[in-house]
């Protein structure tokens, strides 16, 4: 069982984004503020500059200066000062002759006497403009100092200045709008996570990661347990997802890659009828019962779905049966054969009539080794004998001849489990084709025969059946392609599959006057290499 976390999805979204927003709100809100503050300390500079110049040009001030008039609290120079300070909104501005004595001051009681800070204005008596930020009178402060001439002589020098206090409020001001802008992008990155965070938890189907993780584990450990290969495409026939069992099967199927278009046509052809239940499908030699629906979701198509049961496990096991059955059946048809002539063999001693006796004798065990014990020393392999005998019995029944020509044979030493099950399966679908051809009486020649230089199998069906037109021909390796109506076509699909495994050929041909022929090559040494 998953475990459940302490805080959802939702929650670590909303705070990362909020925590995020902050973080880069608190990093921006200091750059800017701070860039705002050297901003305004430059225009600061910038204005005092500006009114220490107008002060410096005024033609009352360079005129009172040059006269000497008496520093008086109310002379002309304080109350330009004092008016163009109104007008400027600047602390200070002081006027000082050469001699660093006041003619105007925010404070009048500070007028006529010597500046405060000598030294800092005489860096302005030879003519040059001091910028200084220091300790004033009124506190604290940027001023500008510049020199003040009069027909190119240095009278005097005007002071100009803000205190902190007032460049501090110036800046407040400016950063006003850096603080609501912040507040303002704080507000709209908690708004943004909310939406962020219902949108993902939609997305993900209302389920935390954790959740997911263990459903996708359930998912997998679902599908893997299906007994059946699980395949499943897109509207694109791009593999979204198979199980083990259809990758163990089909080595080449990659999630997220097209499908070969040889399994593609066979499984999701474009024409096919949907749903498809129960199909009996060949795919490489093999016989799998094939399912497939459509994948939907709310009413949606996204793809399809096919469920593929290898039919090969239930077949060797049936076609074992079938074999042995056939084989059994065999032996108790001649079992009940001999005991009827046993029992005439027994009337004849009975009636002295030894001759007979001998000659009877003779005649069975030469109808024997044609019929049964001939059959079992061509072919070394009790399964083939026994289902051919069935077979024999079978064409017996429609009055038809099924020989297996004196040259044929078929070593024990090659005979494996599979090659038992390849050739029943070729066999069986040869000659049930040559008994459907075959409309009263004919008759059906088989020869195997193994070329032990070569390490060949040569297996050969000739019948005096219809025969194969050239129309037939064209398309008799087509699956679901049959003379014989529905649910046939696919015996010789399967026979070709199979040859195909073994790299083998098969060349079909018609015989004259009428009838058919099929002959194979099975290389068995090929084959062995690559299992």
């Amino acid at each position: 069982m998953f475990k459940k976390t302490r805080f959802t999805l939702q929650s670590k979204t909303i705070f990362l984004v909020f925590f995020t927003t902050i973080v880069f709100i608190l990093t921006a809100g200091t750059i800017t503020s701070y860039q705002v503050a050297q901003n305004q300390k430059q225009i600061i500079k910038e204005e005092i500059n500006s009114v220490a110049k107008i002060v410096a040009n005024n033609q009352q001030v360079q005129t009172a200066l040059r006269k000497r008039v008496k520093p008086t609290k109310d002379n002309s120079i304080q109350k330009y000062a004092d008016q163009v300070k109104k007008e400027t909104k600047v602390d200070f501005i002081v006027v000082l002759d050469n001699n660093y004595v006041r003619y105007s001051h925010p404070a009048e009681n500070h007028i006529g006497k010597r500046f405060s800070s000598p030294s800092d204005a005489q860096k302005s008596s030879s003519g040059k403009v001091h910028y200084s930020h220091r300790m004033g009178v009124l506190g604290t402060g940027y001023r500008i100092f510049r020199p003040i001439f009069a027909q190119e002589k240095q009278i005097g020098i005007v002071c100009v200045g803000l205190t902190d206090k007032s460049i501090s409020k110036v800046i407040r001001v400016a950063q006003k709008s850096v603080v609501i802008g912040s507040l303002v992008a704080l507000i709209i990155g908690i708004l943004l996570a909310l939406l962020i965070a219902r949108h993902i938890k939609k997305t993900l189907f209302d389920m935390e990661p954790n959740e997911i993780a263990f459903k996708l584990t359930e998912l997998y450990a679902i599908n893997d347990s299906i007994d059946e290969a699980l395949i499943v495409v897109n509207n694109q026939k791009i593999l979204i997802t198979a199980n083990h069992l259809a990758k163990k099967s089909f080595p080449a199927l990659i999630v997220g890659k097209s499908l070969d278009k040889n399994l593609n046509d066979l499984l999701f052809a474009d024409n096919q009828q949907l749903p498809k239940t129960n199909e009996l499908v060949l795919i490489n030699a093999k016989e799998y019962i094939v399912s497939v629906s459509q994948l939907v979701y709310h009413k949606q198509i996204f793809g399809q779905v096919a469920l593929l049961q290898d039919q090969s496990k239930y077949q060797k096991l049936s076609e074992q049966l079938a074999g042995s059955q056939q084989y059994i059946q065999s032996l108790r048809a001649q079992s009940h054969e001999f005991l009827n002539k046993l029992q005439a063999i027994y009337g004849m001693i009975e009636l002295k009539q030894y001759d007979q006796v001998n000659s009877f004798i003779a005649q069975i065990n030469q109808n024997y080794q044609q019929e049964f014990g001939q059959l079992n020393k061509q072919l070394e392999s009790p399964a083939l004998v026994g289902f051919l005998t069935g077979k024999m019995n079978q064409a017996q029944e429609q009055r038809i001849s099924l020989e297996i020509t004196p040259d044929s044979n078929l070593p024990q030493k090659i005979v494996t489990e599979q090659l038992n099950l390849d050739l029943i399966k070729i066999l069986g679908n040869l000659i049930d084709n040559s008994l459907a051809a075959i409309k009263d009486s004919g008759k059906i020649t088989l020869t195997i025969n193994f070329d032990s230089e070569s390490s060949v199998l040569i297996i050969e069906v000739t019948d005096t059946g219809t025969g194969i037109s050239s129309e037939v021909k064209k398309h008799l390796f087509k699956q679901k392609y049959s003379t014989k109506g529905k649910d046939h076509g696919y015996g010789l699909i399967l026979v070709q599959q199979i040859i195909k495994s073994y790299s083998g050929h098969l060349v079909v041909s018609s015989c004259k006057p009428h009838g058919s022929n099929f002959y194979i090559e099975l290389p068995l040494q090929k084959k062995s290499e690559k299992e």
